[in-house]
């Protein structure tokens, strides 16, 4: 019986060991597993969500393919004549003479490779001889415009050729005026076109095939916002020469009388030519100090000026972004840019 009891008393304190042990691990490792389970659905969740989200978005390869709709073509003598073509209709859109255009695209592409690959970023240089990574990314086809027009023309230029899909991107754009009236100029733009050969759809004809049409690409007209930037840059030519200022009135004269004697005439004192120097600019930065532009709208003479320097009696001694001051005298006056010195506003 003794030992009956001694067995029972081994069952029941197993048996609570048993409990006190399960109750730990439920407290413990259940209740932790049920939380990393909760992060696990939210986590699965969210990688479904953001699937979706993916799912919805064009994938890569539709976007390469879309740009490369826009190209000129995938043969570089395609390429060339459509590029050439095209060029020319945006010189005559544009409004620049005729007889005066030259189109000179040229035919050789160039590769452009990847820039961190090019400039062997450190976590590129493992892969400096990896085709896949060093291959180039594309090719370019680059191009020149050169002629003569109004600075409308000139403007209008710039602004359409920033504006077409098959222009890659703007590398220069050049004017230089004719004469001192500054009402023609010579042009020059040079513009590329990007070339994707591996993107070319299955069955695209060479330009060799007699079956293909090369068409010139289609001119699309500058959005407003560079109509605008056009309109303000023509408006404010400061190229231009200063507008004549209007006569002065005569001055009419009457007779004296014989009994009171004239004073003998004073010859009038001539101003300085302010109307000739005009403020075609202004450069540098607030910490290393503005320099004003100013050009003489007889001569075509240009001089740069930093505070302390001037032009006839005026001189230089404060610049910004927009206007410049001169001292004259004891008076200050402020000339924005476009004006002449004639045109000076009186500082209080």
């Amino acid at each position: 019986m003794k030992h009956a009891k001694v067995i029972l008393v081994g069952i029941v304190m197993i048996a609570a060991m048993v409990m006190v042990g399960g109750a730990a691990y439920y407290l413990h490792f259940m209740r932790h597993k049920g939380e990393l389970q909760k992060q696990l659905a939210d986590y699965q969740d969210g990688i479904t969500r953001f699937q979706d989200w993916l799912d919805s978005r064009p994938s890569v390869e539709d976007k390469l393919n879309t740009f490369a709709s826009a190209t000129l073509g995938f043969d570089a003598e395609v390429v060339e004549s459509r590029f050439r073509s095209g060029l020319n209709r945006l010189a005559a859109s544009a409004g620049l003479v005729k007889d005066d255009t030259i189109v000179s695209p040229r035919r050789t592409l160039t590769a452009v490779k990847n820039p961190a690959v090019a400039q062997r970023v450190m976590e590129f240089r493992r892969y400096q001889n990896d085709d896949r990574i060093s291959a180039p990314d594309l090719y370019v086809m680059e191009a020149e415009i050169r002629g003569s027009g109004t600075l409308e023309a000139a403007v209008r230029l710039l602004a359409l050729a920033q504006t077409q899909p098959w222009i890659w991107n703007v590398r220069g754009f050049s004017l230089t005026p004719q004469g001192n009236q500054s009402t023609m100029f010579d042009i020059s733009i040079g513009v590329t076109t990007a070339v994707l050969p591996d993107l070319a759809p299955a069955g695209t004809l060479a330009a060799g095939d007699a079956r293909i049409e090369v068409e010139p690409p289609p001119i699309l007209d500058p959005d407003p916002e560079h109509l605008a930037a056009t309109t303000a840059i023509v408006q404010r030519n400061v190229f231009a020469p200063p507008k004549p200022k209007p006569d002065t009135p005569d001055v009419v004269v009457t007779q004296a009388s014989q009994d009171v004697r004239e004073p003998d005439p004073v010859k009038p004192k001539t101003s300085p030519p302010y109307h000739e120097w005009r403020l075609t600019g202004v450069s540098g930065s607030p910490g290393q100090g503005m320099l004003a532009w100013m050009q003489n709208a007889r001569t075509g003479a240009a001089v740069m000026l930093s505070p302390g320097e001037g032009v006839l009696d005026a001189m230089l001694e404060e610049a910004d972004t927009e206007q410049v001051v001169f001292r004259i005298g004891e008076s200050l006056y402020r000339v924005s840019l476009n004006e002449t010195l004639a045109d000076r506003h009186l500082l209080e």
